[in-house]
């Protein structure tokens, strides 16, 4: 297995030797409040990658992950610095971001079938069309026969399931999910990682991962970027290559190899002389 330490601040040079990131974080800064109250949430945040990658974020309780996700959403606006998108200022929301967040926000008053078109309804898609993508994607996760129910007939899995297709359902070119498999129990957890990751192979789209999982973030992710505690910095960059191996890979097995265990290692090492 791959793992190395990487520092990726590309300047002009790099950029045009290797072509412009898809997201790029640029010197951004968050601060909440103003004056002596002021809360520097984030500092000098640099970080760039590309088309198809699946970059996990991990970092003591408070370090900004969250916040720095949401600027890149457009929910929250930079302080300083910027947060582009293909080379753009984000400005706001938008349908090419799709967000997940750890407790799936449905419409009680849907069905599983209305929750997971109401995306493309609202961009004016086409019945038909709507119906093909949404019945492709429950399929997918296995929620094609609870089409007809309702939110509360389903599991917390079922329904946090329901939040991804439901983001996915809009074809966006990134996929952000804040801790979205938190709350489930280990086996439903390591089930949905798996479901997660199939869609991502297939879709080829990026996607970037907020969790308190080590394990989680070794395992899902082609990039673990480790963030220190408040006012957040990104203190490494790592490049790893589990989730790469070939589909039917034994996830236990994968988990348990001394490769495996040693970059988990390595990312909580990191963690616990910040914390101590």
């Amino acid at each position: 297995m791959l793992l190395r330490a990487e520092t990726r601040q590309p300047g002009a040079a790099a950029e045009r030797a290797h072509g412009a990131p898809l997201v790029a974080f640029r010197d951004m800064a968050v601060v909440y409040g103003a004056g002596a109250t002021a809360v520097r949430a984030l500092d000098r945040i640099n970080l760039s990658f590309g088309r198809g990658d699946f970059v996990c974020i991990v970092g003591p309780s408070g370090c900004g992950k969250t916040t720095m996700l949401q600027t890149l959403a457009g929910f929250i606006r930079p302080s300083g610095g910027a947060v582009l998108l293909h080379g753009r200022p984000v400005s706001g929301p938008g349908p090419d971001r799709g967000v997940v967040f750890q407790q799936p926000a449905l419409f009680p008053w849907m069905t599983v079938a209305e929750n997971a078109g109401f995306g493309p309804r609202v961009r004016g898609v086409n019945a038909a069309a709507r119906a093909a993508v949404v019945e492709t994607y429950l399929r997918t996760v296995g929620l094609w026969e609870f089409r007809s129910r309702y939110p509360y007939e389903l599991s917390g899995g079922m329904q946090q399931r329901l939040a991804i297709v439901r983001a996915l359902a809009n074809d966006p070119e990134l996929l952000l999910m804040d801790e979205p498999f938190g709350a489930l129990d280990a086996l439903t957890r390591e089930r949905m990682q798996e479901e997660l990751h199939a869609v991502w192979r297939r879709s080829g789209m990026t996607v970037v991962f907020i969790t308190h999982s080590v394990e989680e973030a070794v395992y899902l992710g082609t990039d673990v970027v480790v963030m220190s505690p408040r006012p957040g910095q990104i203190v490494e960059h790592l490049k790893v290559d589990f989730c790469l191996q070939p589909e039917g890979r034994d996830i236990r097995a994968i988990k348990s190899s001394p490769e495996f265990v040693a970059a988990r290692e390595r990312v909580l090492s990191l963690i616990w002389r910040m914390e101590g």
